[in-house]
């Protein structure tokens, strides 16, 4: 894929990650609906792959990382990470805590692997 289509790609999805992170939200104060259990797995599904599609995808993998590409992606994540919180609100069994704790550490270890990348990135090129 080229580069100059992917940078011009990558508005198109921060705007569908503020999308999905304001539909997160919501699904996570709006706890009372029915047939939340499915909303909450498609978007779960969705906001995840779209954040490790930006992250690891074919194409996306080649490319330098921006700060705009790494906030696009750290937006679809903590998306995905309030949407690990619902099954959490909806039972309130503390077995469901599990999932967000581990899913935090493995975020805290993109991160802290992204942003050395990315600040070795800044140096070579001042």
């Amino acid at each position: 894929m080229d580069t100059e289509r992917l940078e011009k790609e990558l508005p198109i999805w921060n705007r569908r990650m503020y999308i999905a992170l304001s539909a997160a939200i919501t699904l996570m104060i709006a706890t009372f609906i029915p047939f939340l259990w499915v909303a909450w797995f498609v978007l779960l599904i969705f906001v995840t792959s779209a954040g490790f599609n930006l992250l690891w995808g074919r194409g996306w993998k080649n490319l330098p990382l921006s700060k705009e590409r790494v906030n696009t992606i750290f937006g679809y994540l903590l998306a995905s990470w309030f949407l690990l919180f619902v099954p959490l609100m909806l039972n309130t069994d503390l077995c469901f805590l599990t999932f967000p704790l581990m899913y935090t550490i493995f975020l805290l270890a993109i991160y802290w692997r992204i942003r050395k990348k990315l600040s070795d990135a800044e140096e070579m090129f001042p």
